[in-house]
């Protein structure tokens, strides 16, 4: 895994931010928005197979537990 697997809240909401400006981004804005998300620790098609993320896909990564949010008192 090149990424982490574990994330805030906080964080979740800045992917899902991420995600939904990447989907609407011209091909150059969406490289520097997909280098945003692997600063956060998110690789979607090398840890998770994933092409094109959508906020769908973050989803169905949580709902699985493959990954994790971590609960405020965790933080």
């Amino acid at each position: 895994m090149k990424g982490k697997n574990i994330y805030t809240r906080q964080e979740i909401e800045q992917l899902r931010d991420l995600i939904r400006k990447r989907n609407s981004a011209s091909a150059v804005e969406q490289k520097s928005i997909r280098q945003k998300m692997r600063k956060m620790g998110f690789w979607g098609r090398d840890d998770w197979g994933i092409i094109d993320c959508s906020e769908t896909d973050l989803d169905e990564l949580i709902k699985s537990g493959r990954i994790k949010v971590k609960s405020e008192k965790n933080e």
